[in-house]
């Protein structure tokens, strides 16, 4: 057994026998093809090697997965519960510790991502902050505009720019100061047309993207994050595990008599769940064609409010795409009730 934890530049590993007994500790260069040359001298043998998740826990995972070592990733949160009654806390007992969970058995391995979907999802990733800061920008320009009393309706960001510059014009005191933010402006909606671009070519060129998009509501972005973000179905048990997983199901807090059922966890992917939960807003207000999902959603929404309604339907939402993805169908729309 081997263990280790990563800080940057160098690497604290331990590796210890059958019994429990540490053979080797001390503290190497993060590199893969160091980490893998001393596994191999001083553990040739090793049944499993486990590391912690991180920011370099996906790259080193395909690195030595590709040297042919059994290396599994540890959920650092489900790492952190064993660890934190140690008295003392030092990387060197950290990777002590971390091999002894290895050694038992007790940890819960983290599916890592393919490298195709690390590139997509850091694609997408990329994406939400140029949206952010055009949002950002969008909304300081109407708030110093509205206090001089200048108003216009919601626009699209080319149209956004000509309403702003017709506001503005013949010597505008706020002229000055709203340019040089216009400016910036149009700049992040160019470089943004760029990336949504590259997510177009991508959704175009996987089939299981395009067959997420026939599910009223959820479009390019929302089916790439959702077809990148899983990545492999088949690690699901069933359906429902994924609502869980995303962080759209209640935490539940249950004791003796005691049994409280709070909010969702949103322990999951923060990127999907929100589009989830904007595809859900479009599936109740917008889509004009009935459904039998938006039919028990506006039911839902009578009941326990739209917002409430929303979270349950973007559950509903992860659970039909990824039976879709696993059958290999398209959504049924169902029959409307005479």
């Amino acid at each position: 057994m081997s263990d280790w934890t990563c800080r940057k530049r160098k690497t604290s590993i331990c590796i210890v026998d059958e019994a429990g007994r540490p053979s080797h500790q001390g503290r190497i260069e993060s590199d893969p093809g160091v980490l893998a040359a001393i596994i191999a001298k001083k553990a040739p043998h090793a049944e499993r090697v486990g590391l912690e998740t991180g920011a370099m826990s996906s790259w080193l995972w395909h690195e030595l997965k590709r040297t042919g070592l059994p290396v599994v990733c540890i959920d650092a949160r489900h790492a952190h519960a064993a660890l934190s009654v140690r008295m003392n806390k030092s990387d060197e007992n950290d990777a002590r510790g971390l091999a002894e969970l290895v050694r038992v058995g007790w940890y819960r391995e983290v599916a890592v991502k393919s490298e195709e979907s690390q590139t997509a999802r850091s694609i997408l990733v990329c994406r939400s902050r140029p949206v952010r800061i055009r949002r950002d920008l969008e909304n300081q320009m109407r708030s110093m505009l509205k206090e001089c009393g200048l108003l216009f309706p919601r626009a699209a960001s080319g149209q956004f720019q000509r309403r702003v510059n017709d506001l503005i014009a013949d010597g505008h005191a706020l002229s000055p100061i709203v340019r040089p933010l216009l400016s910036v402006h149009e700049k992040t909606c160019g470089e943004l047309e760029k990336i949504d671009r590259t997510i177009r070519r991508l959704a175009r060129e996987d089939e299981t993207t395009r067959r997420l998009m026939t599910v009223p509501g959820i479009g390019v972005v929302t089916a790439l994050t959702y077809r990148h973000t899983i990545d492999d179905p088949s690690r699901f048990q069933n359906a429902t595990k994924v609502g869980a997983y995303l962080g759209l199901t209640p935490r539940r807090r249950q004791s003796g008599e005691m049994d409280i059922t709070g909010k969702i966890s949103r322990l999951g992917d923060r990127l999907l769940r929100t589009y989830l939960f904007e595809a859900a807003s479009v599936l109740l207000h917008r889509t004009k064609r009935w459904c039998s999902l938006k039919a028990w959603g506006l039911r839902l929404a009578k009941r326990s409010g739209m917002k409430k309604a929303q979270v349950a339907v973007a559950r509903k939402l992860a659970i039909i795409l990824h039976c879709m993805w696993v059958d290999g169908t398209e959504f049924e729309w169902g029959k409307q009730p005479a």
